[in-house]
């Protein structure tokens, strides 16, 4: 069954993702705050990202930073501090 999400960056309702894209509670809040369409912009913007700034997944620093410009694209809370 296909899930309804009001989405927190376009704040259309419409289908979710299948599945959380990420691990933890995180993905748990991409997978219920953000629609199918607005993630496939976040990857098209991911791979820009990711050149411009040359990440790497191996890098702890660079992970962080790109999870920090995915919740600021989907509009998600910022992580607590705590």
């Amino acid at each position: 069954m296909e899930t309804q999400v009001t989405c927190l960056r376009c704040n259309n309702t419409q289908a979710g993702l299948p599945s959380a894209p990420v691990p933890g509670e995180l993905g748990k809040l991409v997978l219920e705050n953000a629609c199918g369409t607005c993630w496939g912009e976040w990857l098209k913007a991911q791979v820009i990202l990711i050149n411009e700034n040359r990440y790497t997944g191996a890098n702890p620093e660079h992970v962080k930073a790109l999870l920090g410009h995915m919740r600021a694209f989907l509009n998600l809370p910022a992580e607590d501090a705590g």
